[in-house]
């Protein structure tokens, strides 16, 4: 053979195997980024909603639905995990019958022994919500206010709620109470000095507080007799592959968390 052949097929022999170098490295590129890229194409949920939860999942004036639920489902389904998202609101009972019945894929609320028979939850919380004593800053029972630790120590305050409030019968039996019709009037009868105290979930009072243009006058402290309630993703058992999405959920919501995430969204309502 002449030199200049066996020249030839080793130059020849190079470029294949750099091609084929080239070829694996793409392949395993390819596959390292193949999971996220089905998932985004596989899963598409229809994610229910209470259309009168403010701030955490209500409809805007134009029909938009908006709220910290949608916020953190949004940044930890769609943006964290690839899956595609559609979201409706409507009355509460409404929403929960359309998950049961397939008509909707999911919804984010408290997993109850009777939404387990029909939907799978997560296994940590998407969302937690801190229950707390809200106060106006100038209150003049504001030292005695800061000793609430138990139910028996809201006899000795006046203590305000709205029209439907579920702690009626459970925390606030036995104690007087000063009724509103709607949320934000509790916040501003604190405000106006007209009742003492109210046990709220921490996002809402601050959102009605904001609203209401009294968020600088109103403050809030634990009340650690009364833990908060803790909001998990739920999925109808008969969407394929439900057990995977929970599973990319929880890992995505773990990383939210720790990075901040969830709390920023959470800051922008209140």
């Amino acid at each position: 053979m002449k030199q200049n052949d066996v020249i030839e097929r080793l130059f020849e022999r190079q470029r294949i195997s750099r091609r084929s170098t080239l070829l694996l490295a793409s392949a395993a590129t390819l596959s390292l980024g193949m999971p996220s890229l089905l998932r985004g194409k596989m899963f598409s949920l229809k994610v229910n909603y209470y259309n009168d939860f403010a701030p955490l999942s209500f409809v805007t004036p134009e029909g938009n639905v908006t709220g910290i639920f949608k916020d953190c489902l949004e940044e930890i389904l769609h943006r964290r995990s690839g899956i595609a998202l559609t979201h409706e609101g409507l009355p509460w009972v409404r929403a929960q019958q359309a998950v049961k019945e397939g008509k909707a894929d999911a919804f984010c609320t408290l997993p109850s022994e009777a939404r387990r028979e029909y939907a799978d939850f997560t296994s940590s919380p998407v969302f937690k919500v801190g229950v707390v004593i809200v106060f106006a800053k100038n209150s003049p029972k504001i030292d005695l206010i800061k000793k609430i630790t138990k139910q028996d120590d809201l006899k000795q305050f006046s203590v305000g709620t709205y029209v439907g409030d579920s702690r009626i019968n459970t925390l606030f039996k036995d104690i007087k109470l000063d009724f509103a019709p709607e949320m934000n009037q509790v916040v501003k009868k604190i405000e106006a000095g007209r009742v003492d105290i109210t046990i709220s979930n921490d996002v809402v009072w601050k959102y009605y507080a904001r609203l209401s243009s009294i968020r600088d006058k109103l403050d809030s402290i634990p009340f650690e007799a009364n833990a908060g309630p803790h909001f998990h993703l739920g999925i109808r058992k008969s969407y394929p592959g439900a057990a995977e999405i929970l599973e990319m959920c929880d890992k995505a919501a773990a990383d939210a968390r720790k990075d901040g995430t969830i709390e920023r969204i959470t800051a922008s309502y209140g």
